[in-house]
């Protein structure tokens, strides 16, 4: 075996020493097990740079004091230690597992998607085919802006989907969201202001906060949504928005308001970025254009990703620059690609061939079923004593509960072994500390029978109904 060891200059603590008590410490706490064949004396000595001796000096103390065992010609092993008991970290750090383990039957986590429907053989498929090519590009580090062939695609899904015309020459891939973020911070060569919605995804604020920029807050009613005047007000050079639905209240952003919101851009020079992160499941009404698709004077970057609409373990996202920033991002230092070139490739074949379309036919389906489940559900148990946000569209929902503590219903909750979230993380602003915070439900990852028997639960925990 080859073992880490870090040796010192001590004139308190001889080289030898320092061997030998390594060794016994590792063999004590249990690291080292029974019958663990140790390197050699020459091997060690070549990785420690120190003389044949010096190991030897040691191992000898070890065999003497019974921790390890000699075998002729052919070196030496850690031995049983009889009688004794551990009684240092592994055991504590197994009841801190213990402890950390959820101790929940039903989980509303926002983010799961539905694996029991994921076209699996399918997409093996496409993996197979992408290491079999051995293509340069995609086994390498591969190219920094994404790979071409499925940035050509993305391009073209949302031109159908979305009403987006663009180049893939404008698409930027990237691993997650939050990455992306952060390359586009780092096209503006000063310290940029930023409205953001208050509440709002907290992942890309604390991307915005890590990267030096000034924030803004943009309220938003539960009822009235956006309040335009808090962005009219600002001095920002860039605006966050998820206008397809809104993270996390819910709400889908009037046309009205998103020609507003383009004025502002123009008026003010500066630029928005559409967060579209899971515009595919929309259950009620007529599909709703897109921001970048009614951005004639090139003000919106778009941002999408396969994590709601496919699978999050893909950590594929990606971005549509306005021309005017093409030229500043391939002028700009990069980083290296960070998506993996065989999962982008394997993805591309996906789109090509129609199997992404076809799964998202598939799953839109799933997911209303889900949420009409869910939404029956809380109208069954509960009644008129919630009250339902955001229902119509995205893979989760909120639930307004006047005059109860959000937290005092989660732990009523967790008696029950039924985990919900609270929504006050999305909320960062001074001024929205004293308003009504709801409670959040995923349904995404949940079975048909978990979503009813989990709102059953709840009732009962919150107000005693059976």
């Amino acid at each position: 075996m080859r073992m880490a060891i870090f040796l010192q200059k001590n004139p308190n603590k001889t080289i030898y020493r320092q061997i030998y008590d390594y060794y016994r410490t590792e063999i004590l706490k249990g690291n080292i097990k029974e019958g663990t064949k140790l390197p050699s004396i020459r091997q060690l000595a070549s990785e420690l740079h120190v003389s044949k001796n010096t190991v030897n000096e040691a191992f000898q103390q070890l065999l003497s004091e019974g921790y390890i065992e000699s075998k002729q010609k052919k070196g030496y092993w850690a031995v049983k230690l009889e009688g004794y008991v551990q009684k240092e970290e592994p055991a504590a750090f197994m009841q801190m597992q213990k402890k950390e383990e959820a101790p929940y039957h039903i989980d509303f986590q926002y983010g799961d998607i539905d694996l029991a429907h994921f076209p699996t053989k399918i997409w093996k498929k496409y993996l197979a085919e992408s290491v079999d090519s051995f293509e340069k590009e995609i086994m390498l580090y591969g190219e920094k802006q994404g790979y071409y062939p499925l940035r050509k695609e993305i391009a073209h899904y949302l031109y159908e989907s979305r009403g987006i015309h663009c180049h893939p020459e404008q698409v930027i891939i990237a691993a997650g969201t939050q990455t992306i973020i952060k390359l586009i911070v780092s096209l503006f060569s000063i310290r940029l202001q930023v409205a953001m919605e208050d509440p709002g995804y907290d992942g890309v604020r604390h991307v915005f906060e890590k990267e030096g920029c000034k924030l803004t807050p943009i309220s938003i009613d539960m009822l009235k949504g956006h309040c335009m005047e808090d962005l009219e007000n600002s001095r920002c050079h860039l605006a966050y928005i998820t206008p397809s639905h809104q993270f996390p209240l819910g709400g889908i952003m009037p046309i009205q308001k998103r020609l507003f919101l383009l004025k502002w851009a123009e008026k003010q020079n500066a630029f928005i970025i559409e967060d579209d992160y899971d515009s595919e499941f929309r259950y009620e009404g007529a599909p709703i254009p897109s921001l970048k698709g009614l951005d004639t004077l090139e003000r919106v970057i778009y941002v999408g990703t396969f994590s709601k609409s496919f699978l999050p373990a893909a950590r594929v996202s990606y971005m549509v620059l306005p021309k005017s920033l093409l030229d500043i991002y391939h002028d700009s230092p990069k980083e290296s690609q960070q998506a993996s070139p065989i999962m982008q490739s394997a993805l591309a074949k996906f789109l090509e061939n129609g199997d992404f379309s076809r799964h998202l036919r598939k799953m839109r389906k799933v997911y209303e079923e889900k949420r009409r489940i869910l939404v029956e559900s809380i109208d069954q148990y509960m009644g008129k004593q919630v009250k339902i946000i955001g229902e119509k569209a995205g893979l989760h929902l909120l639930l307004l509960i006047e005059g109860k503590n959000p937290d005092l219903l989660r732990e009523q909750a967790k008696a029950n072994k039924i985990k919900v979230y609270e929504a006050d993380d999305y909320y960062w602003s001074f001024s929205c500390e004293t308003k009504e915070k709801p409670l959040l439900l995923g349904f995404g990852g949940l079975e048909k029978g978990e979503l009813e028997e989990g709102i059953r639960l709840l009732a009962e925990s919150w107000f005693g109904n059976r």
